[in-house]
């Protein structure tokens, strides 16, 4: 007669498989959870840019006159530095000291065009850069006494 033995417990190969499945499911989680960190700073940084350009937008609207506009046309006052984008409270600082004439070489940055006439074009470009890709932000809208 056979008699078989029977071993009890783990084997080295059963150890080795959980462990290896294990890591497995670590490892996706924890690229998930990095990417969800990488997007929620890019959303961050999105949405800070976004009310930026619409204070800017806002206050060029309602509180800056369309001889200031003009005057920084004139004066060849296009672009806002990085360190003006960052403080994020335009009411404090007047639209004349917000803009220089000097391109900056590092972004973000913010471009004016203005196209002149009765009533003035205003054109607004935010260039950033996340994740070493250049985006642009756009914002267009009119000043001056014009009808519908």
């Amino acid at each position: 007669m056979w008699t078989l033995k029977t071993k009890k417990g783990f084997t080295i190969v059963e150890v080795l498989c959980s462990i290896t499945i294990f890591s497995i499911l670590f490892m996706t989680s924890l690229t998930i959870a990095l990417d969800s960190l990488k997007l929620k700073k890019y959303n961050s940084k999105t949405e800070q840019y976004s009310m930026f350009m619409e204070e800017l937008k806002n206050n060029m609207i309602y509180d800056t006159s369309y001889e200031d506009l003009k005057g920084l046309h004139g004066e060849g006052k296009y672009y806002v530095t990085e360190d003006k984008i960052g403080k994020g409270n335009i009411k404090e600082t007047s639209i004349k000291n917000m803009f220089t004439s000097s391109r900056p070489l590092k972004e973000p940055y913010l471009v004016l065009r203005i196209e002149e006439g009765d009533v003035l074009k205003v054109n607004l470009k935010l260039y950033i850069k996340q994740f070493n890709r250049l985006r642009i932000m756009e914002c267009e809208f009119y000043k001056g006494k014009y009808k519908r």
